[in-house]
């Protein structure tokens, strides 16, 4: 549906289908079929996960890691169980959302060594940054602001592109991979960026995210000054004073 909420015909007839093939699904349809129902759900487009969603689970802990031979699928998974705990963690001590699948939900032993270990390695080891990434981390410093690049969070579950250690502010740049590609939806975030951000919420107070395509416009460097300091002062609260 390309990041919008399904039509409920749709979604009626996918978890039919899901249920009844649930057993013999290959490991890729599993990893498929738990992240997209968990991102359904934690992105606000349905308000609980189809029927067939702990079936699913189901059909995982029948499998062993080792079924799930690909680094990538062990990653799917986990991060469909990150959005799982994320659901049943309370918003502000307000309670977990109603009508939410159970948090002992089935899940295997192994979800919690190998997918954990190959989520984590990724974490780590995929960390690429752009040229217009390090610009506008020399812009902050430039602005007298302390901070980090690529710092990893304390439970090593995910990575920021720039982190504000005076203020426990995380900075993402968002180049075009963030977005989809396609003329309907330009300039729209993708599912994978919107839960980035979702989760980087609950490390830190404040996230905030650069465009590529309003960075890469300003062409001098006092462009990019007023603009980074602009952005931390209005959505940060940070002034930044060194600036020249």
């Amino acid at each position: 549906s390309g990041g919008g909420a399904p039509r409920q015909a749709a979604l009626s007839a996918l978890d039919a289908a899901a249920a009844r093939v649930a057993p013999d699904m290959s490991a890729q349809d599993v990893a498929d079929t738990v992240w997209g129902c968990s991102a359904l759900v934690a992105l606000g487009r349905v308000v609980q996960p189809p029927p067939s969603y702990a079936a699913v689970w189901d059909r995982v802990c029948s499998a062993s890691a080792d079924d799930f031979n690909d680094e990538a699928l062990l990653c799917q998974l986990f991060h469909a169980h990150l959005m799982h705990q994320l659901l049943h963690s309370p918003p502000g001590g307000s309670g977990v959302k109603e009508d939410m699948p159970p948090a002992s939900l089935n899940q295997p032993a192994w979800l919690m060594v190998e997918a954990r270990d190959a989520w984590m390695r990724n974490v780590r080891e995929d960390n690429t940054t752009s040229k217009s990434h390090l610009q506008l981390a020399r812009v902050i410093g430039e602005l007298g602001v302390r901070h980090e690049v690529e710092r990893v969070t304390d439970d090593g579950y995910f990575s920021m592109d720039i982190y504000l250690p005076d203020h426990d502010v995380a900075v993402e740049f968002d180049g075009p991979s963030h977005y989809y590609n396609d003329s309907s939806r330009a300039m729209t975030k993708t599912v994978k960026t919107e839960l980035r951000d979702l989760f980087l919420a609950k490390q830190c107070p404040k996230v905030l995210t650069v465009p590529y395509f309003e960075f890469d416009k300003l062409k001098t460097a006092e462009a990019r000054k007023a603009y980074a300091r602009e952005k931390l002062a209005k959505e940060a609260g940070i002034v930044a004073d060194n600036y020249n």
